[in-house]
C-alpha cells in the first residue's frame, strides 16, 4: 500500500558490468601459465583467505599470501611476490596469468598488473588445463595440512602455509611430473634457460 501511494521510493537497480568471457585452451597465448586463486578459512578468530600463485608448468607453489579480506590489491600483491620467485631464478618469461571471474581478478588494478607480465584469461576448472589443477593443489592445502593441524588463528595459518608451501614444493611427489618434487623442476627449467 506504501508502495502505492508513491511513500516508498523505488530502489534503483544494480548494474552488472558484463562478465569477462572464458577462452577455449586453442585461444590461449603463448607463455609461462601462472594461476592464482584464494580459498576460505573459517577460524577461531574470523574468517581468512589464502591467495594461492601456482606455477602450472612445474606445479610449484610460489607464494601463499594470507588475508582477512579478497580484494584487488591483495591479489595483485600475492601475484608480484610469487612472480618475484620466478624472477629470482631468471626465469622472465611472457606470463600467462590464469584465474576464475572472482571481482579481485576481474578488477582492473589486477588486469593492469598481469599486463605488466603478459596477460591474463579467465579459465575454468573444468577445462583441460585449466584452474582445476590449482583447486587440486587448494585441495591438499585444506584437507591433507590445515584441516589436520586444527588451525585457529590467522597466525597459526601463517606458518602452516608456509609449512605446507615447503612440503609440497619439495617433499610430495607429483605424478603429473613423473614423480618429482615440483621445486625440482622449476629449478631445472630455469637452468635449461640458461644452458639455451
Amino acid at each position: 500500500m506504501l508502495r502505492e501511494l508513491d511513500l516508498i521510493p523505488a530502489q534503483p537497480r544494480k548494474i552488472r558490468r558484463p562478465s569477462v568471457p572464458v577462452l577455449t585452451p586453442l585461444l590461449w597465448p603463448e607463455g609461462r601459465r601462472i594461476q592464482i586463486d584464494a580459498t576460505r578459512f573459517s577460524l577461531a578468530d574470523g574468517v581468512a583467505w589464502v591467495y594461492v600463485v601456482l606455477d602450472v608448468q612445474s606445479r610449484a607453489v610460489l607464494h601463499l599470501e594470507v588475508v582477512r579480506h579478497l580484494s584487488a590489491s591483495s591479489a595483485v600483491t600475492a601475484l608480484q611476490t610469487g612472480l618475484q620467485m620466478l624472477h629470482h631464478h631468471g626465469i622472465g618469461d611472457n606470463i600467462v596469468v590464469m584465474s576464475d571471474g572472482g571481482s579481485d581478478f576481474t578488477s582492473q588494478a589486477f588486469k593492469l598488473a598481469c599486463d605488466e607480465v603478459g596477460c591474463w584469461i579467465r579459465a575454468k576448472v573444468s577445462q583441460r588445463g585449466g584452474m582445476g589443477i590449482l583447486e587440486r593443489v587448494n585441495r591438499n592445502l585444506k584437507y591433507e595440512w590445515i584441516f589436520r593441524q586444527e588451525v585457529r588463528s590467522i597466525t597459526e595459518l601463517r606458518v602452516q602455509c608456509a609449512q605446507f608451501q615447503h612440503w609440497n614444493n619439495t617433499e610430495r611427489l607429483h605424478s603429473a611430473l613423473g614423480y618429482t618434487y615440483p621445486w625440482d623442476k622449476l629449478v631445472a627449467s630455469a637452468k635449461s634457460l640458461f644452458a639455451a
